[in-house]
């Protein structure tokens, strides 16, 4: 082997020597966060459905639409003003208000294209995504399920949830817990 092909593979060895030496992580260099996520925004309902930021069944005459998504799994939070009182015909009641049953939950996530091919019992029900928008406890307030999404109205206003699986939201609460640490250290 020649020399120039020898000294190619060094940035190889160095980067993570180096990284080692100076104490970085060289694993979180090399695998995304669990925990990122995007913020978007869209004036009306309409547009941040043709963008593709929001199902189809969501009111298309609504505005304010605020939502945060998990970058690596299906959760989601949303939030829009309503124009009128909300009626979906792709959702369907629950029967007890804020905890739907493992059977509406079951047949909800196979109805819709991100959550089909998981189990009910594989999905959290816990929300782990924040915003300041997002009131405490409104997952607890759900009357609906719209596919996969927790769904409640209050105040003029839609609120969606859909939560992550159960194994992202162990990855995620793991990552903010090494963070917390790394923090008090």
């Amino acid at each position: 082997m020649t020399f120039k092909k020898r000294m190619a593979f060094a940035p190889l060895i160095l980067v993570p020597m180096v990284s080692l030496l100076t104490g970085c992580n060289v694993s979180g260099m090399a695998a995304d966060s669990p925990d990122q996520f995007t913020e978007k925004t869209a004036s009306t309902s309409q547009e941040a459905i043709d963008k593709g930021i929001l199902p189809s069944w969501v009111p298309k005459n609504a505005t304010n639409v605020k939502l945060v998504q998990r970058n690596s799994g299906p959760e989601r939070i949303f939030t829009m003003d309503l124009a009128e009182k909300f009626t979906a015909t792709q959702c369907s009641s629950i029967d007890t208000v804020g905890k739907p049953s493992a059977k509406e939950l079951a047949a909800a996530y196979a109805s819709d294209e991100r959550t089909k091919n998981f189990k009910a019992e594989e999905m959290a029900q816990e929300r782990t995504l924040q915003a300041d928008w997002w009131p405490e406890g409104t997952e607890a307030k759900t009357t609906d399920l719209c596919g996969r999404f927790w769904v409640h109205e209050a105040d003029g206003k839609l609120f969606a949830f859909t939560p992550d699986t159960k194994e992202k939201v162990a990855d995620v609460l793991e990552e903010r817990a090494a963070k917390a640490k790394r923090e008090q250290s």
